[in-house]
């Protein structure tokens, strides 16, 4: 008869034995499989932590230190198109220089009394072209001998029409009640909100020749001005 004491003595025997003659990739196989579950959550983890500090790592060298950032303005609130502008509107932010727009705004005085050609949300980075000038003149119809005028529409209803790009005619009602065409085609380049008053028409601001601005301008003092649109 078998001694029990002798087998659990040769079992052991050959485990110990196994254990021996195993080689590095069976042990590391054997704990794998043994713990499959606890190890992969293991590299989880670990592949997580690696590719958080890889993010880390891209955006510390993207944006770098803080002496190559710079200052510039954004808007401090939701901006509607045509408002006119206080420094309370805006505050100063530094970012990279990299990423800084060209013409970027730097101070809040600079918007004192200047009018925003379209709407722009918190945060948003101010800069010449959202401002309704000569830059934005050029920029809007592609050519600098351009200027900005400001013409009050006599039907408040035809400003609801139209957005920043649209290109219109202008018209004037002369004292004979006979429309002449003061400008073809402008560019309209800010639309501003209805006024509190409401009985003047709304203020749109159009892109024309210089040499044909004045013209315009004048009119709109004296005539009823209304746009046809293209």
């Amino acid at each position: 008869m078998t001694n029990p004491n002798e087998v659990g003595t040769v079992m052991v025997g050959t485990r110990h034995s196994r254990r021996l003659g195993a080689t590095p990739g069976d042990r590391v196989r054997a704990l794998l499989h043994r713990g499959s579950g606890n190890t992969t959550l293991l590299l989880r983890r670990i592949a997580a932590t690696v590719l958080l500090l890889l993010a880390c790592a891209l955006a510390l060298r993207s944006y770098g230190p803080a002496a190559d950032r710079e200052p510039v303005l954004v808007a401090e609130h939701d901006l509607t198109a045509g408002s006119s502008l206080s420094p309370e509107d805006v505050s100063v932010r530094r970012v990279p220089s990299a990423v800084v727009p060209d013409d970027a705004l730097r101070e809040p005085s600079d918007v004192r009394g200047r009018v925003l050609a379209g709407p722009a949300r918190r945060g948003a980075t101010i800069t010449d072209v959202r401002l309704v000038d000569a830059a934005l003149a050029a920029i809007t119809v592609g050519n600098e001998a351009r200027a900005a005028v400001p013409i009050r529409l006599s039907d408040p209803a035809v400003a609801e029409l139209l957005y920043p790009g649209r290109r219109v005619d202008v018209i004037a009602a002369s004292r004979s009640d006979e429309a002449e065409v003061l400008a073809e085609r402008a560019p309209v380049i800010a639309v501003r909100p209805p006024e509190e008053r409401g009985d003047d028409g709304r203020l749109v601001v159009v892109g024309l020749p210089r040499q044909r601005a004045p013209i315009v301008a004048s009119a709109a003092l004296t005539s009823s001005v209304t746009v046809t649109l293209r």
